[in-house]
């Protein structure tokens, strides 16, 4: 458990960036065995229920380099015959109609048919997609393993459910930087996601104007614990930081999770991403 912490730690101070997918990847197959990972981004017509769009966030494949998001397709708009084969793909209808946070389990065993399989990394195998829906968007984490490999076990599959509610708000982060921002949808204010400091004000500036909107006021200790729980800060930086004890930085976490009602570092980062 202290390790998958310290490896999502690494994936919260690594959004915007090209390394966030292969942080994922590294953090899941510690657990489950997955030969390739693609995040992505899927714009919908909720009035028409028709998908409008496929933006590739990220990918990365254990037997070969990251794939850079420049190397794969990345349609704003689909084509009209991308589209008819994405209207009649199994997947396609299953994510279009994700009511929440779920996991898709399937196993595509033919070959590759359809305009639709373009935008796909392998047809062949087994697949568990996980998806969360956000207004009129669906985020998705494809993780894809091949077909000479057994498929994908009841226990996996409960172990990448728990993990989706960890991780898809990041997904979401991730998408709303800049470098990465899906058409339509407001990009973060940092210039250069690679600037660890930068971030650090950014994410600082983005949860303040979240306690703004909640009318919710913290001290400024609860203030930069919480921002370095968001970085992926551990409690011992954060208590060098700050020049106090190990206990002190708990009790101020406490204090902050018990006025915002979060639980956990990813119960905090679904808090600031709540647009309620």
């Amino acid at each position: 458990m202290v390790e998958i912490f310290g490896k999502l730690g690494k994936i919260i101070s690594s959004t915007g960036t090209e390394r966030f997918t292969s942080d994922l990847h590294a953090l899941l197959v510690g657990s489950v065995n997955v030969e390739s990972t693609r995040i992505t981004a899927w714009s919908v017509n909720e009035v028409k229920g028709e998908i409008v769009g496929v933006h590739l966030l990220g990918a990365f494949a254990s037997h070969d380099q990251d794939i850079r998001p420049n190397q794969a397709p990345r349609p704003a708009v689909l084509k009209d015959e991308l589209y008819r084969g994405m209207a009649e793909d199994p997947l396609s209808k299953r994510i279009l109609a994700a009511s929440d946070t779920q996991l898709i389990h399937m196993n595509t065993s033919r070959p590759a048919e359809g305009a639709f399989d373009a935008i796909q990394p392998s047809r062949l195998g087994f697949q568990c997609h996980l998806v969360s829906r956000k207004a009129n968007r669906r985020y998705v984490i494809s993780l894809y393993r091949p077909d000479q490999a057994y498929d994908f076990t009841l226990q996996e599959m409960t172990f990448l459910k728990s993990c989706a509610e960890m991780l898809m708000p990041l997904v979401e982060m991730h998408a709303s930087h800049r470098r990465y921002a899906v058409p339509g949808r407001p990009a973060a204010s940092a210039d250069s996601a690679g600037d660890s400091t930068t971030r650090h004000e950014s994410l600082r500036r983005e949860f303040e104007r979240r306690l703004t909107s909640a009318s919710v006021v913290l001290s400024e200790r609860e203030i930069e614990v919480c921002v370095g729980l968001l970085t992926g800060s551990t409690f011992r930086e954060m208590a060098d930081a700050l020049g106090v004890k190990h206990s002190t930085i708990e009790t101020y976490i406490k204090r902050a999770a018990a006025k915002l009602g979060f639980k956990g570092r990813h119960g905090l980062v679904k808090w600031v991403l709540d647009e309620s």
